[in-house]
């Protein structure tokens, strides 16, 4: 698919809401009932999947000056908004066709929320990689849901042509074994921490999957590991653990706050700071790291000379959560 389709849908809720720890996983919840009203098979399928997801989500939003992440709770009356992107043409009918049922209602929790409103807007990866300037010297990201990278299952000399072959068999859905002997497992451990080049390599990973435009996403991942730094947390990060379900013990731990990088001055390549700028714009309609599916991972990219706060005061968001 040559492209990123947005879907944002506007909700009235009549009754009090209460989430389990993250109104994220309620809207995972709301595109699987949605594509499953047209396509259970679909739906199972995708459910299923060991590979990357072709979609992701946003909490659910609150539209209130400046517009609120919801974690727990939503007062009654309210009106939402949460935004579904879809890099998939098969999955893009299904959703299309779902959202245009007259009178549409989902489901939240012990509530039926009222569809009063959708927004459809593309994104073209050509559009995006032709469109990005290069990284500044200095840039800030704002992680607003909680966030968190998967290590790769094996740590290899990336370079390696048996590594390469290994990451190709393992996105053909074919068991990868170790791509040699010299292969370290290290078990897809998750990192609730802002490292560049796993941010990097996240996105990479979303961009060599599902765009048809050549870029050098991975090379950008690789050149953030020496030259991209943390240079600071204005207001600090902070963690949050959030809950899959009620009645399990299923969680996720991620970061959350404002982060302010830096780029080596004696190891700026304009080539890949363009690329890297790509894929933090692509990042912000797809999040990064894991669970994607669920609201985690989102992200704002802001160059340098952009004040953090003047930013939060446009609506860039503001969470509920009390951490």
């Amino acid at each position: 698919m040559s492209s990123i389709t947005s879907f944002t849908l506007r909700l009235l809720v009549r009754e009090p809401v209460a989430f389990q720890s993250f109104s994220g996983f309620a809207s995972c919840g709301i595109f699987y009932s949605l594509i499953s009203s047209v396509d259970e098979g679909l739906a199972d399928s995708l459910h299923s999947s060991k590979r990357l997801a072709p979609w992701s989500a946003t909490p659910l939003i609150t539209e209130s000056s400046p517009p609120r992440i919801v974690f727990r709770r939503i007062p009654a009356p309210s009106i939402l908004r949460l935004s579904f992107s879809i890099m998939d043409d098969r999955l893009c009918r299904a959703f299309r066709e779902a959202i245009l049922k007259p009178g549409l209602h989902v489901n939240l929790v012990n509530a039926r929320a009222q569809v009063i409103g959708v927004a459809v807007n593309t994104y073209r990866f050509s559009e995006l990689a032709s469109g990005a300037s290069p990284l500044p010297s200095r840039f800030t990201i704002r992680f607003l849901t909680p966030t968190a990278f998967r290590r790769s299952v094996f740590n290899c000399c990336r370079r390696c042509p048996r590594y390469v072959d290994h990451i190709i068999r393992a996105k053909s859905g074919e068991r990868a074994e170790a791509p040699c002997e010299y292969a370290r497992p290290c078990r897809g451990v998750v990192t609730p921490l802002p490292i560049p080049a796993m941010l990097l390599r996240s996105a990479a990973r979303i961009w060599s999957t599902f765009s048809d435009r050549r870029l050098d996403a991975r090379g950008a991942a690789e050149w953030a590991e020496e030259a991209i730094m943390v240079a600071g947390f204005p207001k600090g990060i902070r963690t949050a653990r959030v809950y899959e379900h009620p009645n399990t013990n299923k969680w996720i731990i991620g970061f959350m706050g404002a982060v302010r990088f830096s780029i080596r001055e004696d190891l700026y390549e304009e080539r890949y700071a363009r690329a890297a700028a790509a894929l933090l714009k692509m990042a912000e309609i797809t999040n990064v790291g894991v669970r994607r599916t669920a609201g985690l991972g989102m992200i704002r990219y802001l160059p340098s000379g952009q004040d953090i706060n003047h930013e939060a005061e446009k609506g860039l968001l503001i969470t509920d959560t009390p951490l």
